[in-house]
């Protein structure tokens, strides 16, 4: 049953405009980004450079792609809950004798599924380097590796706050809210008062920048893992409340 949730979501995905859309924007995006850091490094001579290229790239493609990412990943959620809240196509489901949890799993990885075309697009445009210069593959494994689990953490924010609301829009906001409250609550460090450590930890970007320094560590795997299961525990939550009602 999951699988067949997730060929429904892909289908409805992949025939409609707003996917194509938004990996259309994102790579024009890239591609300026890409283009960019070759540039600049490029210009500056032996001397003048203080990382490699294949650390500028990281460090200034994978980040512009996992913000690219937390946008998107609400606008596809939205319509994986909201949406059918809306137009009633979801009591058909939770009439169904399905279990909630393969309902949740299911919508989560056609989610997944279409963010993961996104979280591929730097490596993307990396290729176009290869035997023009010396890269480090390692590193650009661990970015797409950090991104994609990011993605992830998105995906997961968004199918919950589109399980609040059947109004779409408020849905998106909501996704928008949690999304940008977990990537500025690590400023609160800089007001240096003890115990703001937690906040650091909380936020998401500080958690990427290992992987985008080629660092895989477990607990930045665990911190992803973590706040992807526990969202999507809130959406069981509120979608089996949603069925006793």
């Amino acid at each position: 049953m999951i699988l067949t949730i997730v060929g429904r979501e892909l289908r409805g995905g992949l025939v409609t405009p707003l996917l194509w859309v938004l990996l259309g924007a994102g790579q024009v995006v890239l591609a300026w980004v890409f283009l960019k850091v070759v540039d600049d490094f490029s210009g500056l001579g032996a001397d003048e450079r203080v990382a490699s290229l294949s650390q500028e790239l990281a460090l200034n493609l994978f980040s512009i792609a996992a913000v690219i990412a937390m946008l998107a990943a609400p606008l596809i959620a939205m319509r994986m809950l909201s949406a059918e809240f809306r137009d009633g196509t979801y009591d058909l489901i939770g009439a169904a004798p399905v279990h909630l949890y393969a309902v949740v799993l299911g919508k989560f990885l056609g989610v997944a599924a279409l963010l993961t075309p996104l979280c591929l697009l730097p490596a993307a445009n990396l290729t176009l380097l290869l035997g023009v210069a010396d890269l480090d593959p390692g590193l650009f494994a661990a970015a797409t590796l950090g991104l994609w689990l990011a993605g992830l953490m998105f995906g997961a924010i968004g199918l919950y706050a589109a399980s609040l609301s059947a109004q779409p829009g408020a849905a998106v906001l909501a996704a928008f809210g949690l999304l940008l409250l977990f990537s500025v609550i690590g400023r609160a460090q800089d007001l240096s008062l003890p115990g703001l450590s937690l906040f650091a930890w909380l936020a998401w970007n500080e958690h990427l920048l290992w992987f985008l320094l080629g660092a895989v560590r477990v607990s930045d795997v665990a911190y992803f893992l973590l706040f992807t299961g526990l969202f999507l525990a809130l959406t069981h939550r509120r979608l089996a409340n949603r069925r006793l009602a």
